[in-house]
């Protein structure tokens, strides 16, 4: 549809309150200008764009034209044109005599025109700018994401090693290592003499196994016998730890069980060093396998 008026304040200003009528109904329109076939101004929704036309207008204007779009893409329009109206010589004023200068100089024009460019570069460029942001954020948000589920996989698998590095086969080795321990020190009472206070419980460890007339004395040290316990009654587990403390026995000197307790003493007054202690028969039974 195409409706047509002449070129003036009123019929701008009129014009211009449709415009706002349509955006307050939420049916705000996008437009283009046209002066003389020549556009002038881009589609835009902005309705204080559409004066920008008035620095193109000079005498030789004819038409103004300005399209009007429901949808910044649609290709459907209303066209309103505005002609110029040529005023007849007797209408003239006398002091109009020469020309008016309509419009602006060369250079206002240019100075114009680079205004709205860097205008429109500088809306173009917030744009990008917000795009980018938007990118980068959701890169970083998976990125995330994938280092959260990768550090619950690793903790998971961590408490796995730690559950079964006290483990060997169906053995607890902290168990076993409990009932050795408590074997090497009724053997060797002496051991716990060595510590701060221990002496008295060191005789009290001696009258025990006295008392259980399990100790006989020998060049003057506390010599232990061990029970042989039936196997009666007993779980598939402590029978697998007894062999292990056999074995332990069979193969160690006293000597070798002295300095063994040495060490477990390091270790309850430096927990640390175990450890290191465990990394490195680490090491050893790699090399070992190669």
């Amino acid at each position: 549809m195409q409706h047509t008026n002449p070129y003036n304040d009123v019929k701008l200003s009129q014009f211009k309150m449709w415009l706002h009528d349509m955006n307050d109904k939420g049916e705000g329109k996008y437009f283009e200008v046209y002066v003389d076939d020549v556009k002038v101004v881009p589609r835009t929704n902005r309705i204080e764009s559409l004066d920008d036309h008035k620095v193109y207008l000079d005498d030789t204007t004819e038409t103004v034209k300005v399209f009007t779009y429901n949808t910044e893409n649609s290709n459907r329009y209303q066209q309103f044109t505005f002609y110029m109206e040529k005023k007849k010589n007797n209408e003239l004023p006398i002091q109009t005599q020469t020309p008016i200068q309509q419009g602006l100089s060369g250079i206002e024009l240019e100075n114009k025109i680079n205004e709205r460019l860097m205008q429109t570069l500088s809306v173009e460029r917030e744009r990008w700018q917000t795009d980018l942001l938007k990118r980068d954020y959701e890169t970083c948000k998976k990125k995330l994401t994938e280092a959260e589920d990768y550090i619950d996989e690793l903790e998971e698998k961590l408490n796995v090693y730690k559950s079964k590095k006290l483990h060997l086969g169906d053995v607890n080795l902290g168990e076993v290592a409990s009932i050795i321990v408590e074997g090497m020190v009724k053997r060797n009472p002496h051991w716990v003499a060595k510590l701060p206070g221990g002496d008295a419980l060191a005789g009290l460890i001696a009258k025990e196994a006295t008392e259980d007339g399990k100790a006989e004395v020998i060049e003057s040290e506390v010599v232990f016998k061990k029970k042989s316990p039936s196997e009666e009654g007993m779980s598939e587990e402590v029978k697998a730890q007894l062999g292990f403390l056999k074995q332990l026995e069979t193969h160690f000197t006293q000597e070798q069980l002295d300095k063994i307790m040495n060490i477990l003493q390091a270790f309850v007054e430096e927990p640390k060093h175990i450890e290191t202690v465990f990394d490195l028969l680490e090491i050893k039974k790699e090399d070992e396998k190669v």
